[in-house]
């Protein structure tokens, strides 16, 4: 299958390592780059995205490849407002992710046996790793007499899982500005710029909200109360990507200051750590699957009921044929799994990474049959 070029290439300084002939003997769409590391080392990057039907079992409950393969993501993806809604996924073209990140698009926290309820859980089992969070129907936070108050959530079927809708915030004063004007307020929360919640005194004076939207995404067992409203440090609960510069993720990114700018640009910065490239929440960043893993998904689909499955276990793989005769086998490990829950497909995203001073002649990415 053929591979492209992205469209955004830029001329850069940096000297490419020569390129090898790349060869893939899948039909999955895959792309060939290369990255540099903090020690300027040059590597070949495989990345190839195989999609999978949820609706469509094997007798061994795995699923089977769907007749519409997802092309590679060639930029970050949001569901409104770039950068300040809630990503859908992330762009392909990461050199290199430590873990595989499990992340989930259009999910939806649906209520047991599709009866209203006020809160309930939800929760994902992939093999020995587990995450169960809690989801509440729309509340809202309104000034009283002793202060801001939280309101009872209200009955729900259903609540979209978004970061919009978990602890966090972001405000300015004045909300509108003039050209080069400067705010007199702006206060966000680092791990959480998009969510609600955040109350900040003076922009709470200037403004005089009547109401403030509360967050639906709450801890297992450990729902958002009134006190949180003083300690403004709740956590952010979610299953999606989080946002390239939101805490913790931004301070794996390193430093980009004058010595950067007169000594490394563009070359990543010393202190730059490939963390970074993980875009799961830390609590969704697992060891590279091995295939067969036992899905479970609670709460996730209509009804509110349980959806079990396993992982593929039939993932690509690279060959690198070298200039001095030796051709070396390459996994090409999963470290992206996408759960589209709005069109029920699995996604696998597998990756392989081979140091260009190898001398490699060819790359191939093959698939073994069934």
């Amino acid at each position: 299958m053929e591979m492209r070029q992205p469209p955004y290439v830029l001329e850069s300084p940096v000297e490419a390592a020569a390129l090898p002939e790349v060869r893939n003997h899948t039909h999955f769409p895959s792309q060939y780059f290369q990255m540099m590391d903090t020690s300027d080392k040059v590597f070949h990057v495989l990345v190839s995205r195989l999609t999978y039907d949820l609706s469509n079992l094997d007798e061994q409950k795995k699923p089977r490849l769907a007749r519409e393969q997802q092309e590679l993501v060639q930029s970050d993806m949001f569901y409104s407002k770039v950068n300040a809604s809630s990503l859908v996924q992330e762009s392909d073209f990461a050199p290199y992710k430590p873990r595989c990140d499990v992340l989930f698009a259009h999910a939806t926290a649906y209520a047991p046996d599709g009866k209203q309820a006020t809160r309930w859980p939800v929760g994902v089992k992939i093999g020995e790793w587990r995450k169960v969070m809690a989801v509440c129907g729309p509340r809202t936070i309104q000034p009283g007499v002793l202060g801001w108050k939280l309101n009872n959530p209200e009955p729900a079927i259903q609540v979209p899982i978004r970061y919009e809708l978990a602890f966090g915030g972001t405000y300015q004063w004045p909300e509108t500005l003039a050209e080069d004007e400067e705010p007199q307020i702006h206060a966000r929360y680092e791990p959480n710029p998009i969510g609600c919640g955040l109350l900040h005194s003076l922009w709470l004076k200037k403004v005089r909200p009547q109401m403030l939207k509360a967050p639906q995404m709450e801890v297992f067992e450990q729902p958002f109360k009134d006190h949180w409203l003083e300690r403004l440090d709740y956590p952010v609960m979610g299953l999606g990507a989080i946002g390239r510069w939101w805490q913790p993720r931004v301070s794996f990114a390193g430093t980009y200051d004058q010595n950067w700018k007169e000594h490394r640009w563009p070359r990543l910065p010393l202190d730059f750590d490939a963390n970074y490239w993980n875009c799961a929440p830390q609590d969704q960043q697992i060891d590279y699957p091995e295939g067969g893993e036992e899905i479970l998904l609670v709460g996730l689909t209509p009804g509110g009921g349980q959806f079990r499955a396993c992982l593929p276990d039939r993932p690509p793989h690279a060959l690198a044929r070298l200039h001095a005769g030796p051709i070396l086998a390459r996994p090409m490990h999963l470290d992206t799994l996408i759960f589209d829950m709005h069109r029920m497909t699995l996604t696998c995203v597998h990756r392989m990474l081979i140091a260009a001073d190898a001398d490699v002649r060819v790359l191939e990415i093959r698939r073994r049959e069934a």
